[in-house]
């Protein structure tokens, strides 16, 4: 008689290809006669950014621009500099089929070099390594039931998130800065940068609403050659389309600017009191459902040989989301008479290690902040100086296999000169994060039982006795004896199946 089986089917999310690569950088190039001559390179900084990606049959394509802005002094000890795009791409070939697959990819500069072969003339070596990895949506068969009184099953629940989609989006924003009141016309721009901190991600049925801001920060110098810093905040939100979403689902939300631009605009009058910015910045919701599955955790027939298939599933499930900021402040030391004051200062930062400790997420990493200023001689000069950092949040309970990718961006920061050779650094992290529990199970797929072969049993009574261990799991001992797990814990009277004494038990022997 072949026995009735209920069956689920079960979502996960699987890496089916991932992969790394660099793309080389060299390149020359020569500035313009309307640009001072170098008298001395400060800082040579490079910033990629993925444009735009293709899938075509198995192979993945990734454009990208590498922003090069080479900050240097004229003969005049004047603050200058250039900004060089060069594009970069590079292909990938997937050993797997990734139609239908979602295509994440990174990238950062590994190494710049830069050197100035005249005055005019600049040589630039280094690399960008791109990263990619393509997930798909995994469909398993699950048994969670099967109607066979000879079959004994142990059920279990897994804690699941099924995902429900991805979804990628740009964002494109074009934008008027305003110089504040007494700020002297703009001459040239000297460096810009932009990060973006996602605030919000509210789920509608079929749609997800991401807001956030845009921070943009640069450094220009004024007709009469001053340096002058501007700052700005620019709200922005995106409504996203992901079918079969509802509010009760959950969201691990990202954004990541993909083009950058800002240059001084000159009004009717003549007068350069504003810039110019052009930015595209992609947006990605990935969005699940909570959704625990009754699952069969193991299975064995008590009469008849049985051959029973497993399957190991990865189930990830949301356990937080983290979204907030936290201060970081240092004091920071310089050579002796190397800077009498600061022009400028940004910063970046890298993560070391994300770790799990003592019910809390822990992540490490380190802000490198870049200073210009002037040094006693009425020079410019450039530092570099490195700051670390830990940041802790404290969890509900341990999360045991947590995975998480967090994003650490610094929102503002700010610095006093304590003295001569010391200066106090202060910083405003933002941190996103989505933090999932993982748990690999190995879930029953199907049961076939073979009534042609009976099994054999070595006890003929209808009882047999057992001195049982603390610890032990009555399904280790029904499974072991061929025999009902329900029926030894009734004729015991044992309502935990896992003891915690040494004890004498009944098994029935049907």
């Amino acid at each position: 008689m072949e026995s009735k089986k209920l069956k689920n089917r079960v979502y996960t999310k699987e890496i089916i290809f991932r992969n790394s690569a660099e793309a080389p950088i060299d390149a020359d190039f020569t500035m313009p006669d309307y640009f001072a001559e170098i008298s001395k390179i400060l800082k040579c900084r490079a910033v990629s950014r993925i444009s735009s990606k293709s899938v075509s049959g198995r192979n993945i394509t990734v454009d990208g621009v590498l922003t090069v802005t080479v900050i240097y002094s004229d003969e005049s000890c004047r603050l200058c500099s250039y900004e060089h795009q060069h594009p970069f791409n590079k292909t990938f070939e997937a050993d797997v089929d990734i139609d239908g697959g979602e295509i994440v990819c990174s990238s950062k500069c590994e190494y710049i070099n830069c050197r100035a072969v005249t005055s005019r003339k600049i040589d630039i070596h280094g690399a960008v390594g791109i990263g990619i990895k393509v997930t798909k949506r995994k469909g398993t068969d699950v048994i969670t039931d099967v109607d066979d009184c000879n079959i004994e099953l142990r059920r279990g629940v897994a804690p699941a998130t099924s995902p429900m989609g991805c979804a990628e989006k740009y964002l494109l924003i074009e934008e008027e800065i305003e110089l504040s009141g007494g700020q002297p016309d703009i001459r040239s721009v000297i460096r810009y940068d932009a990060s973006v901190a996602l605030k919000e991600c509210k789920l509608l049925a079929g749609k997800a609403m991401v807001k956030g801001d845009m921070t943009v920060s640069l450094l220009y110098c004024s007709e009469d050659g001053s340096a002058q810093t501007v700052r700005t905040v620019i709200p922005c939100s995106q409504i996203l389309e992901i079918v079969g979403i509802t509010e009760n689902c959950e969201c691990e939300a990202k954004a990541e600017i993909a083009f950058l631009e800002i240059k001084p605009r000159t009004s009717m009058s003549g007068e350069t009191k504003s810039l110019s910015l052009n930015a595209k910045i992609l947006i990605c919701c990935e969005t699940y459902c909570n959704n625990d599955v009754d699952v069969v955790l193991d299975a064995f027939s008590k009469k008849y040989e049985a051959d029973i298939k497993r399957n190991d599933v990865c189930f990830s499930k949301i356990f937080c989301n983290i979204n907030e900021n936290f201060n970081c402040k240092k004091s920071i030391s310089f050579p002796e008479g190397s800077l009498s004051s600061v022009t400028d200062m940004w910063c970046d930062v890298r993560i070391d290690n994300t770790k799990m400790m003592d019910n809390s997420l822990v992540i490490n990493g380190c802000v490198l902040a870049s200073i210009i200023g002037v040094d006693n001689c009425g020079e410019p000069a450039f530092f570099e100086k490195a700051v670390e950092f830990e940041y802790k949040y404290p969890l509900e309970c341990e999360v045991l296999g947590f995975k998480c990718e967090p994003s650490v961006k610094v929102i503002s920061s700010g610095y006093t000169i304590t003295s001569a050779d010391c200066l106090e650094l202060r910083m405003e992290l933002c941190v996103n994060a989505t933090v999932y529990q993982c748990s690999n199970m190995a879930l029953i797929t199907d049961v076939e039982t073979d009534e042609s072969c009976e099994l054999k049993k070595t006890d003929r009574g209808a009882m047999t006795i057992y001195f049982a261990n603390a610890g032990e799991n009555i399904w280790d001992i029904a499974r072991r004896y061929l025999a009902s797990v329900r029926e030894i814990m009734e004729i015991n009277g044992i309502e935990d199946e896992i003891l915690a004494n040494n004890v004498m038990i009944m098994v029935p022997i049907s």
